[in-house]
């Protein structure tokens, strides 16, 4: 017997997908207070007309849903794409058989299972196959229905799952491909945070040596200034002090336009 307890974290978004129908909101526990549902499988089954299987699985129990003592409970196997509730839609469906269920691992849990034979008659396409109880008005615990291809032998039952195991496999790459994408743009950015934060110190450092060399011409230009005045220093002196200054002041302004 397969477990399928996984399933109970299968968004209800993928249980539309699996069914192909819509998906009206419910209550908190509509989907059971564990988070989630439970179904036979969690991917389509491709079965045959005439065809036999028993299906097995665990399911979760807790006071807001109906229990095995609530039965019998039946499988019925009905057209995909019907509206998805707290009870199935089951009109015009094909009763498959009387699931059968056991002690779980857990007072929690139960083993639901059932043994059918897709009738014959039944023709190819797409279906769900749904367990409530007579008439359908309420599931079976939180478990729910179980998406069907009906196709023409094994062989394109094989094929289909092959497919199917194939797409999955390319939307998890897909998935994981994008997922590096955005890790490494993420370190990327990091990184240039890290180096953009670095040069801004080395800027800072530099520009505080030329603020400190500015100061230091001031000071030479006020001595020069100084000597000139006394005519201790030639006009040529006083002009490379002049140049000085101009310098050390474009220097200032450059900083405080750059810090904007």
């Amino acid at each position: 017997m397969k477990s399928r307890r996984q399933a109970r974290t299968v968004a209800l978004s993928a249980i539309a997908f699996l069914v192909m129908s819509a998906v009206p909101a419910f209550a908190a526990c509509a989907f059971g207070c564990s988070g989630g549902v439970d179904l036979f499988f969690d991917r389509t089954q491709y079965l045959w007309p005439g065809q036999t299987v028993t299906w097995s699985t665990e399911v979760f129990l807790d006071k807001g849903a109906a229990g095995p003592e609530d039965g019998p409970f039946f499988a019925y196997l009905v057209e995909a794409g019907r509206p998805v509730g707290n009870a199935p839609h089951v009109e015009d469906g094909v009763r498959l058989g009387t699931v059968e269920t056991s002690t779980g691992h857990d007072p929690h849990y139960f083993v639901a299972s059932v043994s059918f034979t897709v009738p014959v008659s039944t023709p190819l396409g797409e279906y769900v196959v749904e367990v409530c109880d007579d008439p359908c008005a309420n599931r079976l615990a939180y478990l729910w229905g179980t998406p069907v291809g009906v196709v023409t032998g094994d062989i394109e039952a094989r094929l289909n799952e092959r497919i199917d195991s194939l797409a999955t496999k390319v939307s998890n790459l897909r998935w994981s491909m994008k997922n590096h994408a955005q890790r490494e743009a993420k370190r990327s950015s990091n990184v240039l945070r890290v180096e953009m934060a670095v040069t801004e110190e080395k800027l800072d450092m530099r520009i505080s040596e030329l603020e400190r060399g500015l100061v230091d011409f001031e000071k030479r230009l006020a001595l020069q200034e100084e000597a000139a005045e006394r005519g201790d220093v030639s006009q040529s002196a006083l002009a490379g002090g002049v140049v000085v200054f101009l310098l050390g002041a474009w220097l200032v302004r450059e900083r405080r336009r750059n810090s904007l």
